[in-house]
């Protein structure tokens, strides 16, 4: 499986990975360069000064130099390793670069460069070589801010193919693999607890910038949806209480049959969401919108089911109805602590997804007078900065 792309537009332009990448690829011809100028040792396969300046370069776990934790990061073992981590860096980098900033990005890649490198030479004998530690680090953030991202990758089975996986499936696999790696095939010449050092990093920094609010988090990022997990678990219990619980009709008057309609509509559709059918819910929130069109305000579901079932239209690519779910989350619950923030979200909807750069600069030119948050306000800023470069 090779990772193309994904389904997800920057704020900004990258920077700093461009400039990695470029870095990486002058190292590896330069080593090129000096593997052609002299006669080649038949037995390590490298010439005399390509040999120095890989034992200059490398970690070694016998010879431990400072530098090393750094400079491995920069030297690759041939093509295919050289051209595997810089697809990997191009697809996922700009995007965790956008979230962390270009200085905080170039902090957190050395700083997983070099914590890659220690889990190597903690477990292992062998000298490593190659970025891999450091780009499985920005895919473990990238899991952690993006994990309903769908990425492309094409897949060879017999045919080629391309498809659209989420970034949680795609990136499990690849801790997955190699975790199996380092257990059953420790000696396949690949440095995995270089790897798997770099994913535990890049997600345990993510999700404590996160946590410390040092980065604002977003509503489809994993700190989010597990946060809001315990908030599902206590709304699907309270909803099977209510289900469990026997209605008595006392009034005489007979009852309203398009209200039992409408109140059986919700309970599917809420009944889909706490039992995870969101597919299914969707296509039930989509019919209860138009059956009942003159019911707004009904048709808008617990606060809870509302926003996890808008997140799951907008992470599916649906986001004209995500855009719909959002403002009813907002009419509906005007006073919710997480509005400013769906409120953003909502305004990056309509200018990015939907054309509607009025839309967004009144609900963002609107937040900026009210919030008081300085992380939202510094968030807001930048939305109308980008919004205007782009006008």
């Amino acid at each position: 499986m090779i990772p193309i792309g994904i389904d997800r537009p920057n704020q900004r332009k990258p920077r700093v990975v461009p400039v990695l990448i470029v870095l990486n690829i002058g190292v590896f011809l330069l080593m090129l360069g000096l593997h052609f100028a002299s006669p080649v040792n038949p037995e390590t396969g490298y010439s005399a000064p390509e040999q120095t300046l890989l034992h200059l370069g490398w970690v070694d776990p016998h010879h431990f130099r400072v530098w090393t934790l750094i400079t491995s990061a920069f030297l690759h073992g041939g093509f295919m390793h050289l051209f595997g981590n810089m697809l990997a860096l191009f697809v996922f980098g700009p995007s965790v670069e956008d979230r962390f900033g270009r200085i905080g990005f170039t902090i957190f890649y050395l700083a997983s460069a070099v914590g890659s490198a220690l889990a190597h030479i903690a477990v292992e004998d062998a000298p490593a070589i190659g970025a891999s530690g450091a780009i499985a680090a920005v895919t473990g953030a990238f899991l952690v801010l993006f994990p309903l991202t769908r990425v492309r990758v094409l897949m060879f089975f017999g045919f080629i193919g391309l498809y659209r996986i989420p970034a949680v499936w795609l990136i499990g696999l690849y801790v997955a693999l190699d975790l199996f790696s380092q257990t059953f095939e420790a000696e396949n010449g690949v440095a995995n607890m270089a790897h798997l050092g770099g994913y535990g990093f890049g997600i345990v920094t993510a999700l404590a910038l996160l946590w410390t609010r040092i980065l604002p988090r977003e509503p489809y990022d994993l700190f989010t949806m597990l946060n809001h997990r315990r908030r599902r678990q206590a709304f699907k219990a309270a909803h099977n209480q209510i289900q469990s619980k026997p209605v008595f009709n006392h009034s005489k008057s007979r009852p309203d049959p398009r209200a039992e309609l409408l109140a059986r509509a919700r309970a599917e559709v809420s009944g889909a969401i706490s039992n995870d059918r969101m597919d299914e819910a969707a296509d039930l929130y989509a019919r209860l919108i138009s059956d009942f069109a003159d019911k707004p305000r009904a048709t808008t579901l617990h606060r809870d089911a509302q926003y996890r079932l808008a997140n799951h239209l907008y992470a599916t690519g649906q986001r004209a109805r995500a855009a719909d779910a959002y403002q009813r989350l907002l009419d509906a619950y005007p006073s919710d602590h997480e509005r400013e923030v769906i409120s953003v979200l909502l305004a990056r909807v309509k200018s990015q997804d939907l054309g509607d750069t009025n839309g967004a600069l009144e609900i963002l030119n609107g937040l900026l007078k009210s919030a008081t948050n300085p992380e939202i306000r510094m968030l807001v800023e930048q939305e109308l900065t980008q919004l205007k470069g782009e006008s």
